[in-house]
């Protein structure tokens, strides 16, 4: 404690010393203006003078004679003068910027006092559930009992608990202890709550080192909750608030909106007239609630009512701003506004603005960073990052949000976090990256660092089986939705 009562008193000296030398030099600043006022004062007073003396000593004729060079005085003295000089040059006060609830929560909280041998901030705590878990699914967490100089402590832990909070604060699961060995202790839990989660370990009714621990909570992947089928190709999808499903149904060509209890609309016919579709694959929901639709074989972005009507077409084939060749997918940046479309066949990345009108592009064919071959689908982190599934290279490619090449993970294969034709990709509220594996037909689960989680599923027609998945869209509840285009039909995990 001593160093510490040392560090704020020599933190004290400092500011005291720092706040000393802005007042002498602010009071410098000050002498001189009051320096200035003080000659400007005495000109008039000397002019004043000079006029009432004239008045009292002289006659009208002398008067008259130094009329005009007594006049050019006077009108130099007030000319010089500017009522704005009278304002303090620069602010009289300072401001001590601090935040002291922080420093005196960070106070409350400092130290410890034990009473015993086994020490919690030397405890360490590994395996996978201190990081991720699966709802429903027990995962485990190894605890390994220290004393205060980081020994094995090898007696019995008089009390070792732990509980995982959810982020609403109310849903708590507590978890069962087992001694497995002398110093070694196994902790089970089973999540209930998808998202991020607080895993506290308590030793002694003190938090052991790192505790609370942050574990991200993934849907259960081994059956969907829910099949949404009756489509034709499904691609492209989006969720609504309510549950409410956007898809693309590229064969049917048209858009289907699903509500959460199953009932259907559609709208689009094949066509390339306004509100008709040629292979429909991108959807994106803005911000107002309008639909955006990249019209992959008619080249070009549709934008429709929250209903299907049609309200906006942009673009033609090409490959000039606001020209396309194959898009395939749209993606909304939820901080800027801004839509990003992916297009197959320019390989490269169109951003335009919130409405709809030519912003930038970057991109081109190679396998460089910040290259692509056939690019499939864009997803955004939250902290407003650019996620490109770059199909054809077998990667994920991660850029700033004007296209600034940052980061990239994957290579082609079948093992695990290895890719093979990623061609859909979401990330959800806790940045965790789900890509859909076109060529492995599996889902594989990612962080934004692209350190592999899992994956899941193989090619088939069961539940959490995929053929050809070309579709993820994640809602705020971290459920994860995903177009199983080959079996018709959208898999839904919670």
């Amino acid at each position: 404690m001593a160093h510490l009562r040392q560090a704020l008193e020599a933190r004290e000296t400092e500011l005291v010393g720092q706040a000393e030398q802005t007042a002498q030099q602010k009071l410098k600043t000050l002498a001189t203006q009051r320096g200035g006022f003080e000659l400007q004062l005495g000109q008039l007073r000397s002019c004043q003078d000079f006029v009432e003396e004239s008045q009292r000593t002289c006659s009208q004729e002398e008067i008259l004679r130094m009329k005009s060079p007594l006049v050019k005085q006077v009108n130099d003295l007030t000319g010089s003068f500017r009522p704005e000089t009278l304002a303090l040059a620069g602010q009289a006060d300072m401001v001590f910027a601090h935040n002291l609830p922080e420093l005196v929560k960070t106070c409350q909280q400092f130290g410890k006092v034990y009473c015993g041998q086994v020490c919690p901030e030397k405890c360490r705590a590994s395996g996978e559930g201190i990081k991720v878990a699966t709802r429903g699914q027990k995962v485990a967490v190894s605890v390994e009992a220290l004393d205060k100089e980081g020994e094995a402590y090898l007696q019995p832990v008089d009390s070792l608990r732990c509980e995982l909070v959810a982020s609403d604060g109310n849903n708590r699961v507590r978890g069962t202890v087992k001694r497995r060995n002398q110093n070694i202790y196994d902790i089970s839990y089973r999540p209930l709550v998808t998202g991020e989660n607080q895993l506290h370990i308590l030793i002694e009714e003190h938090p052991m080192l790192k505790s609370p621990f942050t574990v991200t909570v993934l849907p259960n992947f081994t059956a969907p909750t829910n099949i949404i089928g009756d489509l034709n190709a499904p691609y492209g999808i989006a969720v609504r608030e309510g549950g409410e499903v956007v898809v693309a149904e590229l064969s049917n060509h048209r858009i289907s909106i699903i509500s959460g209890n199953g009932e259907k609309k559609s709208f689009g016919t094949l066509g390339s007239g306004p509100g008709q579709f040629n292979s429909p694959e991108g959807i994106a929901i803005d911000s107002k609630g309008y639909i955006l639709v990249a019209d992959y074989g008619n080249h070009r972005i549709q934008q429709f009512s929250s209903t299907g009507k049609h309200l906006r077409t942009v673009g033609t084939q090409g490959s000039g701003p606001l020209q396309f060749q194959s898009p395939v997918s749209i993606t909304v940046h939820p901080h800027t506004g801004k839509v990003y479309v992916a297009e197959r066949d320019n390989h490269r990345i169109q951003v335009l603005n919130s409405d709809l009108t030519y912003s930038s592009s970057f991109g081109r064919k190679g396998s460089n960073n910040g290259e692509f071959n056939w690019p499939y689908d864009v997803a955004t982190d939250r902290d407003g990052n650019v996620y490109v599934a770059d199909s054809h290279n077998h990667r994920i490619q991660v850029l700033t949000v004007d296209g600034v090449y940052l980061r990239q993970f994957g290579k082609q294969g079948e093992e695990e976090g290895e890719l093979n034709i990623p061609v859909s990709i979401a990330i959800d509220s806790c940045n965790v990256v789900y890509v859909g594996e076109y060529g492995n037909d599996r889902i594989s689960i990612f962080s934004t660092d692209g350190e592999f989680i899992k994956s899941f599923g193989r090619k088939g027609k069961g539940p959490a089986e995929f053929d050809r998945p070309s579709g993820l869209a994640v809602d705020k509840k971290g459920t994860l939705y995903v177009s199983d285009y080959g079996n018709h039909r959208i898999q839904i995990f919670t």
